[in-house]
């Protein structure tokens, strides 16, 4: 967007009120406009920066733990690209390691990452999944979001407590149906407790 869009916006802004006592409010919005899409929309370039920075070599260690491994739930703000208003996802990550463990915090910062773009809850939840599996290569990967949509809670039908849930599952993850059990028990009932 150019900035002169933003510019336009506080104009049009104030001109749609003119005259209210509250006018003066909508002074430096396109400023702060133009910020939240920085923050929120970061460029092709950035995100995978970000990525790479997160799988990094220094970042994965040599490991025999060989069982599954979830982490969650994570905090992830993104935009909906239909109408620009933030979604809100609780994110599970789980991967059954192949030699290779991560950094715990990576995958948290690999979540947030996926998100830095406006994007629908289900390509979200399929990129973070094949961003694992193919950086970490583990046995199995398996990611699940639960997402607050604004585009439905503040607007339109307004339904605040609706929620939606997604869900990848890769290697032994969705070719087990124990591994795949296991998972959703621990995303599902917030049990972070590994049972053999």
């Amino acid at each position: 967007m150019s900035k002169d869009l933003f510019d336009e916006l506080e104009a049009l802004m104030k001109d749609r009120y003119y005259g209210w006592v509250g006018q003066d409010q909508f002074k430096g919005t396109g400023g702060r406009i133009r910020r939240l899409i920085d923050e929120f929309c970061w460029t092709n370039e950035k995100i995978e920066k970000a990525l790479n920075d997160a799988f990094k070599d220094s970042a994965q260690f040599m490991a025999t733990y060989d069982e599954m491994l979830v982490e969650g739930p994570i905090n992830v703000w993104t935009l909906c690209p239909h109408h620009l208003v933030p979604c809100n996802f609780k994110v599970y990550t789980g991967y059954v390691p192949n030699k290779l463990v991560l950094g715990l915090s990576k995958f948290a910062r690999a979540a947030v990452t996926v998100a830095k773009r406006p994007i629908i809850q289900e390509q979200y939840t399929q990129e973070l999944a094949d961003e694992i599996q193919q950086r970490l290569k583990p046995r199995g990967v398996g990611v699940y979001v639960i997402g607050a949509h604004g585009c439905m809670t503040s607007r339109g039908i307004c339904q605040d407590g609706a929620k939606v849930s997604t869900s990848v599952l890769k290697g032994v993850l969705m070719d087990k149906p124990e591994a795949r059990a296991e998972f959703y028990s621990i995303v599902r009932g917030g049990n972070h407790v590994h049972s053999n």
